[in-house]
């Protein structure tokens, strides 16, 4: 498989990506539940109400974002307006758009970026991964960034458990295992289980989810809540917030830096939409 630009669609040739990321390392009324691959429907207010999880928990939670793991070339960041500026970040370092998207930087990705989930539980305890959702079923709008930082390129041939946010629409689905390649001897097997009852994971039997997030017809702050079961209680745990663009604004500066020097040159107009999502407007 080909790592996706925005969802669907696979990433290019590698120019630029032993640079730029060859780490190892309602929503419309709809959720992914544990039926299966489709999209489930929104509980009703009243169910709502009455079996709302509760947040903490065994469960361990930890994160990457926002490029692939294997020769992500093509991630694209933006940062909205009062952030810092290109010039005081470095392109030519690998984990330059991790940087600009943590909390501290306020940044996003343009287009599309790549969650992964790490899921583990305490101890000796076990618990059941229910549902993944929007935490409030809809991502919040916000306005467009003051710059953005086209990169291009990116290879690799990996096997996930992929999941589709779209948070234009807003919807997100299970797309079961995705790709052809060998899984990552050093990570725990690819899970095949629709959430739900079979799929359980503990310290001695972890398991990792994609998540591939697209923006193209407009700016979002979103968090993702994971739900579980353990000891009969329903519980969850919540990652993010994370910001995704995909509309510019008329003062958006574009830019498309040099990997190899770090040198972020002179800004263009902005684009119309992130390249990966034009089709699909």
């Amino acid at each position: 498989m080909k790592l996706p630009i925005v969802l669907g669609t696979a990433l290019t040739v590698c120019a630029g990506a032993l640079l730029m990321g060859c780490s190892s390392n309602e929503c419309s009324g709809a959720s992914v539940c544990g039926g299966g691959n489709s999209v489930g429907q929104a509980p009703s207010q009243k169910a709502q109400s009455s079996a709302a999880p509760a947040p903490g928990g065994p469960l361990l939670l930890t994160h990457k974002w926002p490029t692939a793991k294997v020769c992500d070339g093509s991630t694209s960041v933006a940062m909205p307006a009062g952030g810092r500026p290109l010039a005081q970040f470095d392109p030519s370092q690998q984990d330059f758009r991790s940087e600009v998207t943590t909390r501290g930087n306020k940044g996003g990705t343009w287009g599309s970026g790549f969650l992964y989930l790490d899921l583990s539980a305490e101890g000796t305890e076990s618990v059941t991964v229910d549902e993944l959702h929007l935490t409030t079923r809809v991502p919040k709008k916000i306005g467009p960034p003051e710059w953005v930082a086209l990169t291009q390129g990116g290879c690799g041939d990996v096997k996930d458990r992929v999941f589709d946010l779209d948070l234009d629409k807003p919807k997100l689905v299970d797309r079961g295992v995705v790709g052809s390649g060998e899984s990552d001897p050093s990570e725990p097997p690819v899970r095949t289980n629709p959430l739900g009852s079979g799929f359980t994971v503990s310290s001695a039997d972890p398991a990792i989810v994609r998540v591939d997030v697209s923006a193209c017809r407009g700016n979002y702050e979103w968090s993702l809540q994971i739900d579980y079961s353990y000891h009969g209680k329903t519980l969850h745990k919540v990652v993010g917030p994370f910001k995704s663009f995909g509309a510019a604004g008329q003062n958006t500066a574009v830019y498309t830096p040099d990997l190899s020097t770090g040198k972020v040159g002179t800004p263009s107009p902005p684009a119309d939409v992130p390249i990966g999502c034009r089709g699909q407007q």
